[in-house]
């Protein structure tokens, strides 16, 4: 990939939030390298305008400037910077590499922390309200200027406080030692004080359709889900749709009924429902707020009534993130056809009577009406003898299954057509086959969820295809008695065994002693249950990973009393790492590992398979043998996973940790050579 160049403003903070974006992206994009061009912006050369009196493009105009003359393929920005709405000829996203999103006080070292500052220095108009509200008899005057100049003139006495980002100050001072300057950092709490929406991210901006970073994006974002929400009520949504919402950052929903109780979940629920010509939004509203939430990097879920597919103006919301390269998937859902009919009684097909039934809307213009035949497959060669040569067709078959599989054509040129599995044919239909991945999921019942989601914000179709189950120890019960008498710690190292663990225990969760995890994967489980990791290790989510770690506590954990609890064909190595240190280790079998036979032997379709642990490689290739590898990419959780595949597959083996967090330090990215500094005016 060729050297990029990257715009960012010239300020001291500007070029090393720009310079750990630019390395963020190279280690998840492979060969990317970009070196940095910096520009003053209007926010740089006018440092007494109001924030509120200057125009959106204030801190950005110079920089887009460029972007859109070619001098820059692109420009790093503060999230909250970029201008609303972005102009039509450029593109954005937001990196998920999040720093601290909280405000902070700046106050002068030596004042007392009760203290009511007499002058505080405020930025913006959120500032001054909360400042007042907290000081009200303190003077606020305007503070502008890079964040180094604002520390020195509280050093010096020309403020008592000023109301800043903690983002901005941890970029530039990590330790927040601030340069050994006299002022002390005092963090806001969120509730408190509610920053701006991208405060924190950086936001990369390009030119419109430039598909080198159209490619880079699809490596940050997350499939949008068009869940269907079914009609009348939220007991016909699918357990599929249900987990949708669970897993939400962000639900745009329809008018729908029943759905009050499932606001009180993480999403964020955005109204946008039509009722008979009442809009709270327009179509093209609800499209671009599709398009600008998922370029921040959430997972949105269009919640649609009944049937994403059937009368939802579903097209036009999926033509724009085609047009952006971002992917999606459409959940089916049940529709007003099937609520309303069955069960009232009033049947659409019946054997000698009714053979099949039309469906349209009075409202549409459209000139097309594809023909549906169910139960096809047999006859379907013959069926579309009855359609002109030109009139295209599509054959599903196993739809929804492990086995589906798509043949598009046209009648006077079918391919294979007929076939042996359940299948059905649109005739003369009004749409394209998606085009997607097939990943084949071979971890146990546990991990499935975490591994179906991830690999679904990637817009791949997920086949699950368990090669293990585990079974907890019938005599485990027993030694999970009484555990904060008996010790300080338990430590566990994969989701499975949180899971397996909680469902053994049922005891007061206030009365676990310490959790010690391996890391990112096992604490988001443990946080399902209301507990987080007391120590995990910060990089290398595995048993050594969290060894590593225990060392660094080093004699602080001798003579703690220790439960490792473990799968019966994990290593003993944590544990005797911990008897090193010094700690009292009982060391137990919490759960066994087992083979899962399927009914059908017939390896399911697929283009990539992940493996979640040494034992579904074994079982996997006992079963299937390694040939069924060949020509397929490989996904493994971690090291121990990829070295129980045979040799040649173990290079190529991709790493696929199943994270929970949804947006990543900057302190996790692969720092690249340092990007080379221009300066351009």
């Amino acid at each position: 990939m060729k050297t990029m160049r990257c715009g960012a403003r010239g300020s001291r903070l500007s070029v090393i939030q720009a310079e750990g974006g630019i390395a963020f992206i190279a280690g998840h994009v492979r060969g990317f390298r970009a070196k940095l061009v910096t520009f003053d912006t209007p926010g740089d050369r006018d440092v007494i305008t109001p924030i509120e009196q200057s125009a959106p493009d204030f801190f950005t105009r110079d920089l887009d400037e460029a972007v859109r003359m070619g001098r820059i393929d692109f420009a790093l920005h503060s999230a909250k910077d970029l201008p609303e709405p972005m102009s039509d000829d450029l593109d954005w996203f937001w990196l998920p590499c999040r720093e601290d999103p909280r405000d902070c006080w700046v106050m002068r070292k030596g004042t007392g922390s009760m203290a009511a500052p007499a002058t505080i220095g405020v930025s913006s108009a959120r500032r001054a309200a909360y400042a007042k509200k907290v000081y009200p008899k303190a003077m606020q005057l305007p503070v502008r200027g890079p964040i180094d100049s604002r520390l020195r003139q509280v050093a010096e006495g020309r403020f008592d406080a000023v109301l800043m980002a903690m983002a901005g100050i941890r970029r530039l001072y990590p330790d927040l030692a601030c340069d050994g300057l006299p002022v002390r950092i005092v963090p806001i709490p969120l509730a408190e004080l509610t920053p701006p929406d991208g405060q924190g991210f950086l936001a990369a901006v390009f030119r419109k359709g430039d598909e080198r970073f159209t490619a880079i994006r699809r490596q940050f974002v997350k499939a949008v889900r068009f869940t269907s929400a079914g009609v009348g009520n939220a007991g016909l949504i699918t357990m599929r749709g249900a987990q949708d919402i669970a897993e939400a950052d962000v639900v745009l929903a329809d008018a729908l009924t029943g759905f009050g109780g499932w606001r009180s979940g993480a999403a964020r629920w955005i109204d946008v429902g039509k009722r008979c010509g009442a809009h709270s939004m327009s179509q093209d509203e609800i499209t671009r707020l599709i398009c600008d939430e998922v370029r921040k990097g959430r997972r949105v879920v269009r919640l649609k009534g009944g049937d994403a597919g059937l009368f939802g103006r579903l097209s036009e919301e999926t033509e724009a993130l085609d047009a952006l390269g971002v992917p999606y998937l459409v959940r089916p859902g049940v529709s007003a056809l099937t609520a309303a009919t069955a069960p009232n009684g009033i049947l659409l097909t019946k054997r000698r009577d009714a053979r099949g039934f039309s469906v349209s809307t009075p409202r549409s213009s459209g000139a097309k009406t594809p023909k549906v035949f169910f139960m096809a497959s047999r006859v379907a060669a013959d069926t579309l003898k009855r359609f002109p040569p030109s009139t295209p067709y599509a054959m599903i078959w196993d739809a929804g299954g492990l086995y589906e599989r798509v043949e598009t054509g046209v009648c006077g040129k079918p391919a294979s057509a007929n076939g042996d599995l359940p299948g059905l044919l649109v005739v003369g239909y009004a749409g394209k086959p998606l085009s997607r991945k097939r990943i084949l999921l071979t971890c146990s019942a546990a991990v499935m969820p975490r591994a179906t989601c991830v690999f679904e914000d990637r817009g791949w179709r997920t086949v699950e295809w368990p090669m293990v189950s585990v079974e907890p120890r019938a005599e485990i019960a027993a030694r999970l008695r009484s555990l904060k008498e008996r010790f300080d710690a338990i430590v566990l190292t994969s989701p499975s065994a949180v899971r397996i663990f909680f469902s053994v225990w049922r005891g007061d969760r206030r009365d676990l002693p310490q959790f010690w995890t391996c890391g990112a994967g096992t604490n988001a489980e443990l946080r399902r249950y209301g507990i987080a990791s007391d120590i995990m290790p910060t990089e290398d989510f595995s048993a050594d990973g969290l060894i590593r770690r225990l060392k660094q506590e080093g004699t602080r954990l001798k003579g703690k009393r220790v439960l490792r609890l473990r799968s019966a064909r994990a290593a003993r190595s944590v544990a005797a790492a911990l008897r090193r240190i010094g700690a009292l280790v009982e060391d137990a079998v919490l759960y066994d590992t087992l083979p899962v036979h399927h009914d059908d032997a017939t390896l399911p379709p697929c283009d990539a398979v992940f493996f979640a642990s040494a034992s579904a490689v074994e079982a996997f290739l006992s079963r299937h043998g390694a040939a069924a590898l060949s020509r397929k990419e490989i996904y493994v959780i971690g090291e121990p996973t990829r070295r129980a595949l045979p040799p040649r597959f173990r290079r190529r083996a991709m790493l696929a940790p199943l994270q929970s967090s949804e947006t990543v330090s900057m302190a996790d990215a692969v720092e690249p050579r340092k990007p080379k500094t221009t300066q351009h005016k």
